[in-house]
Formats: C-alpha cells, structure tokens, sequence
C-alpha cells in the first residue's frame, strides 16, 4: 500500500462477523500494520462510548489510534485522549424528525449518555443497546431531548425499510439528511456530516491526506468514505449503492475476514 498510511473500518458488517467478534486471523493483520507503522481507525454509525466499549470488549484497544462515531459526528482520539463533536442536531429539527415520520409507525431513538432512549422497546432497540454496551430508557422523546443529538434513528420492520426511504425521497428538508444504515435502522443526521468529516479531521491533525486513507465499509452511510478516501473498498456482502462507488469489492464476506484479505493482497502488491 504503497502511499496508504491510515486504514478506518465500519464495525457491523464490515471488521465485526455476524457473531459480533474480530477474529484471530484479523487480529494477525493488525499486528503487521501496527508494525509497519499504520494507523488504524473505526468509524462507525455507533455513538462514540459505544464504539470506546464495543473496542474494549472485543479486545483490540492496541490496534485502534482513532474511532470516529454517529457517521462521523464524534471522534475520539486515543492517543491525546481528545473528544470532538461536530454538526449536531438541534432538538426541535429532531422533534419535527419524529412527528413527520409518526405516521409511518416506526420506533424514533437517539443515544443519549450511557442510554439508549425510545419510544418503546422492541429487538431493533435491544440489539443497538446490547452492541453498544448501553442501557435502555423508554419514554416521550419530545419530552425527552432538550439538548443537541449526534443523529436520530428510526426503528422498523425491514420489510418497511423501502416505503420509509420513498418518504423521506418524497420530504426532502435542508436540515438534515438521512439514510439505511442496517436492514431495520433509518438513520438521520446534519446534512453537512458523514464518516468523511471524522476522518479528515483526523488527517488533518496528523499531517495526511484523505488520499492516504483506505476505507471499508458495507451499506450506505459508508458510501462516502468509500468513494472519498484514497482506496474504497466495499464488502461483498455489502449493499449496491456502497459497491457502486468503491474501488475494490471484497471476494470474502465479513464471516470469512474479507476486510483481512483485502488488506494483505492489497499490501502484496506493493
């Protein structure tokens, strides 16, 4: 990788297999870019203390010099123990979120200190709780959230996932954007922010380039960085509008360290 310095990764679907683990093989790969002098980098549609302790429980704390959550919302920086927040959400752009798609039934939640607060639980809520080591809070969200949010997500049915894109085509707002970031979440954010935003702020601090940024990633709110950063890769197992703009789609899935072997193929060619 003859100019690549920095590798960033989604978490879900992307370095996590379906088990929710890095495996050893992954782990070995690491350990040869770590020696080489690479920095490694999570960015993630997770907030930020989730990804800080999803990190640790999965036990690559060594690997990791930077975690860029909520799509690019919040970073951390591991070695100066800095914290950022940039673009957040004012909380009456989220309460108009929440009343204009009411109508559709979805489940609106946003993550708010160590807790994951919803209308009402249902295993899209306990899933995000449980992966990113949160507690569950069930109350009026426009009761709730006075303060600025990193996003807000909807919860729903997958098989809903279609008609709630076709509404929010349909309902276009300057003050925020919005996309599918798993099969039953709708997530909506600042419509100045993506993962990229994080990880150039990085980039920028340490002296590199976007260019010398490879990504990986797997749905739609990594097709920024996908298409951005100096080599996109996008998982096989990913979605077509993330492949459509990626440079390498992996031959591996991410239950067969996919994102593993592109990094050492990709190193054997230089």
């Amino acid at each position: 990788m003859q100019n690549i310095k920095i590798i960033v990764m989604d978490m879900d679907g992307t370095l996590l297999t379906s088990d929710k683990i890095v495996t050893d093989y992954t782990k070995k790969v690491f350990d040869k870019l770590k020696e080489n002098g690479y920095k490694l980098g999570i960015a993630s549609g997770r907030p930020i203390i989730g990804v800080k302790r999803s990190v640790a429980a999965l036990g690559i704390e060594k690997y990791i010099d930077f975690m860029v959550g909520s799509n690019g919302a919040e970073l951390y920086d591991v070695s100066s123990g800095e914290e950022n927040k940039f673009y957040q959400l004012e909380p009456e752009i989220v309460h108009e979120i929440i009343e204009l798609y009411e109508p559709l039934g979805v489940n609106p939640y946003v993550y708010q200190g160590a807790d994951c607060y919803a209308y009402r639980n249902d295993s899209t809520i306990q899933r995000a709780a449980k992966n990113n080591h949160l507690g569950i809070v069930l109350c009026n969200l426009k009761e709730e959230v006075k303060t600025p949010q990193s996003k807000i997500v909807l919860s729903t049915a997958p098989e809903k996932m279609e008609s709630i894109e076709e509404f929010y085509s349909k309902n276009l707002s300057e003050k925020y954007r919005a996309f599918k970031s798993q099969a039953d979440m709708f997530e909506f954010v600042h419509p100045q922010l993506s993962k990229v935003y994080g990880i150039e702020y990085y980039c920028k601090r340490y002296g590199y380039s976007i260019a010398q940024a490879m990504s990986f990633g797997d749905t739609s709110n990594d097709i920024e960085m996908i298409r951005e950063c100096g080599i996109g890769v996008c998982m096989c197992n990913g979605t077509d509008d993330a492949k459509e703009v990626a440079d390498i789609i992996s031959d591996y899935s991410n239950d067969e360290d996919g994102l593993a072997k592109v990094i050492e193929a990709v190193l054997s060619a230089y």
